[in-house]
């Protein structure tokens, strides 16, 4: 059977850590890989809104080719301790404090620099205001990377309701998402992708 051609990434887990966390993925027969080379990676981080070209256009020197491999395998690293994490709680209201990926999370964040900076208020939410303070965490060398990824992470730990967190039903499927729908009754990752197959085997079963 010839090799599928790998589609877009999937931006469906309605947060950027889970999107992250999709970027391996077995949305049909195959497994995916998105995060397959440094520059997969750069793209990426662009298409997932988590840092822009003009930041990462040094890292796609030549001369950066080894860091970025670098940090591209610590990376792979995070995605894979934060998704036994995600096995672990999704579904349910979050309440331990100590499980040790946070532990390992926290030691994670120290790393990076960071600081806060005064930007102009968006005009159409200014609310009187004509300026909000902002977090900024530079990117000075390819390693900076997992700290951005891991303060996009902490986001969703501390913020979400992991009650609605959910893996698609989808036959095979292992897409993570977070349920935002009104009524909470979202089952599959998108209805293009799982939720079709699933109507087209029920319509199928019944007929």
């Amino acid at each position: 059977m010839p090799q599928e051609t790998r589609p877009a990434p999937f931006f469906v887990g309605e947060s950027p850590a889970l999107d992250f966390l999709n970027t391996v993925a077995k949305p049909r027969s195959e497994q995916f890989e998105w995060l397959a080379t440094g520059a997969d990676l750069l793209d990426w981080l662009v298409a997932a809104g988590l840092a822009t070209e003009a930041e990462l256009a040094h890292f796609r020197r030549p001369d950066c080719e080894t860091e970025l491999e670098d940090a591209r395998m610590q990376i792979l690293g995070l995605r894979e301790q934060f998704r036994e994490f995600i096995e672990d709680v999704h579904g349910s209201a979050l309440t331990a404090t100590d499980h040790p990926f946070v532990a390992t999370l926290n030691e994670l964040l120290r790393r990076g620099p960071q600081y806060w900076q005064l930007m102009p208020a968006d005009t159409s939410s200014r609310e009187g205001r004509g300026y909000v303070k902002r977090e900024v965490h530079p990117l000075g060398a390819p390693v900076d990377l997992i700290v951005r990824l891991g303060f996009s992470i902490a986001s969703l730990i501390a913020e979400a309701d992991f009650r609605y967190l959910r893996k698609c039903e989808g036959q095979g499927c292992t897409l993570f998402f977070l349920d935002v729908s009104k009524n909470h009754k979202r089952r599959w990752c998108s209805m293009e992708v799982c939720g079709n197959r699933a109507k087209a085997a029920a319509f199928r079963k019944r007929s």
